[in-house]
């Protein structure tokens, strides 16, 4: 009887872990859903990081970071992109996409993608609104896992958000550029590993573009990408939290 009241105290326990983001909609255009889960802060506070995904996962790989920022006494906010994980519609949906032909396949994705900016400021805003009524109080930061690298230089160039991460994204010389010309002063931390073909070629350009002494580049053995890293490596989750939570001051 101890043994099954144990059992299911660990259930509830994880249950509770894994339960912890609140899971919300962000209406958009058409009456499109944007899927997210927030994160809110166990504590009253003026820091934020918004999540963006790979463009083989969903929103679910930042689980356990947004967890963690939360009980650090920041909110957090993590979303779908338009065609990923829940923010699927017919028009709308990697999955099929993929099995399109090659032309067909180009002119679908770059007809998806084209909201991801506007549906990531969306995001933007969602989040802020939980720091303040005052557009210049809090601090927010923004990391990107492979193509949500991109993203989140585009919303940095045109927000306040005070760091960067960039988690196995490879970025085009033309990306790099911006990020050197606006955002090269910002505190960075950049993730990848040494095989991940040009993705590790884009994260020394990143960092040798980076102009803040608390910028900081992490660097793998293997070729994994992005997600896998969390899981090879029990501490990274810690670690990219821990270095928001010491870059995210006013």
């Amino acid at each position: 009887m101890t043994k099954f009241i144990k059992s299911v105290s660990v259930l509830l326990l994880a249950f509770s872990f894994l339960s912890y983001g609140e899971d919300i909609s962000l209406k958009v255009d058409k009456g499109f859903e944007l899927k997210a889960s927030y994160y809110p802060s166990v504590a009253k506070s003026d820091r934020a990081v918004l999540m963006l995904h790979q463009c083989n996962y969903n929103r679910s790989m930042y689980n356990d970071i947004g967890q963690q920022l939360a009980k650090q006494g920041i909110h957090a906010l993590s979303i779908d992109f338009r065609g990923f994980g829940e923010s699927i519609t017919n028009e709308f949906n990697v999955d099929k996409i993929q099995k399109l032909p090659r032309e067909e396949r180009r002119k679908a994705w770059q007809a998806m993608s084209a909201y991801w900016p506007s549906d990531v400021q969306l995001a933007y805003t969602y989040l802020k609104n939980k720091l303040s009524e005052k557009a210049d109080i809090g601090v927010i930061g923004v990391i990107g896992a492979s193509c949500g690298g991109s993203q989140a230089i585009t919303l940095a160039e045109n927000n306040l958000v005070k760091v960067i991460s960039f988690f196995s994204s490879g970025q085009r010389k033309d990306n790099i550029e911006r990020y050197k010309k606006v955002l090269g002063d910002k505190p960075t931390l950049i993730i990848a590993s040494e095989e991940d073909g040009g993705t590790y070629t884009s994260a020394q350009a990143l960092f040798t573009a980076a102009k803040n002494k608390d910028s900081r580049f992490i660097a793998y053995k293997g070729n994994e990408h992005g997600y896998p890293l969390l899981t090879s490596d029990v501490h990274l989750a810690t670690t990219i939290v821990s270095w928001f939570d010491q870059q995210l001051i006013k």
